[in-house]
């Protein structure tokens, strides 16, 4: 038996250090491939996640934003004085279903029914107006700070990928400045204030 082993031993061509040598070896080479398959997977989760935030980039940039470029008030006319807002796209890509809704507030009370406007598609850096008439005998009450005037603006639209997106924007006159400042508003269709239908023109 012992004759046997001695036999097996001398046919075998690898020395006990080196099938040491070559087990460290096989080792480290198999502790290489691990690290490179978690680099193959560190790797691809990075080009995914750039991948995502240049999607989530392009599709910021390129989209319509349909918002107020000026709200000013407007006594021309003899006994007619409004309120003329100016709105436009300030995309790069024309808006699509836009709808835009107004209101004007006196003391907090809407005046007048919901002014309703069905736009439709909307290039970018058109200027487009609405106006909003006002009772005579509060104009003088406006100018003057003593009666509380607002104006607020809502838009629903669409952008090229069919998105649903909203804009909602307060505009408050401030008589001692003779013009309007923003007081509050939303770019979130859910955060945006529900108005009643009844009173739409």
């Amino acid at each position: 038996m012992a004759h046997e082993e001695g036999e097996n031993e001398g046919n075998d061509p690898l020395t006990r250090n080196e099938r040491r040598r070559l087990g460290q070896i096989l080792g480290v080479a198999e502790l290489m491939t691990g690290l490179m398959v978690l680099a193959t997977i560190f790797s691809a989760f990075a080009t995914w996640r750039t991948s995502s935030i240049a999607r989530w980039i392009y599709l910021a940039s390129e989209r319509p934003y349909v918002g107020v470029e000026s709200v000013r008030l407007d006594d021309s006319k003899p006994n007619d004085p409004r309120v003329t807002i100016q709105y436009r796209n300030f995309g790069h890509l024309s808006s699509d279903e836009t709808v835009i809704d107004s209101r004007v507030l006196i003391d907090g009370a809407p005046i007048g029914a919901i002014d309703r406007l069905r736009a439709g598609i909307l290039s970018p850096n058109v200027p487009h107006y609405i106006y909003r008439h006002l009772p005579p005998g509060k104009y003088a009450a406006i100018i003057d700070g003593k009666a509380a005037f607002e104006v607020e603006v809502k838009a629903t639209y669409r952008g090229f990928d069919r998105r649903r997106l909203c804009y909602f924007e307060r505009f408050g006159y401030v008589a001692d400045a003779k013009r309007f400042e923003v007081r509050g508003g939303t770019s979130h269709c859910s955060e945006a204030p529900d108005w009643p239908e009844i009173g739409v023109k």
